[in-house]
């Protein structure tokens, strides 16, 4: 190939991860914020995505969102999620 750029070193290339390593302060600070809203009484049911290091995730429902008669409201919340995801990639 010409032009091809080859490295000659490779002992100096690290690893790239598209994930953060750390903590992140917003994931934390959203959980508490939800924790305090559901000890009030205001959060009663949660359908939450989790997304781990790893690159694996999660899905699950809680509460009043496991409730029969919700389904529609949940599939609602997963249509906006869907909607949030799309626009903003």
């Amino acid at each position: 190939m010409e032009n091809a750029w080859i490295p000659t070193n490779q002992s100096n290339l690290q690893t790239v991860s598209k994930f953060p390593a750390k903590v992140s302060d917003e994931t934390v600070d959203f959980l508490e914020e939800l924790l305090a809203e559901a000890k009030s009484g205001k959060l009663v049911g949660l359908g939450i995505v989790t997304l781990y290091l790893d690159g694996k995730y999660s899905l699950d429902l809680r509460g009043e969102a496991r409730i029969e008669g919700n389904q529609m409201s949940v599939a609602g919340m997963l249509s906006s999620l869907q909607k949030i995801v799309l626009e903003n990639h």
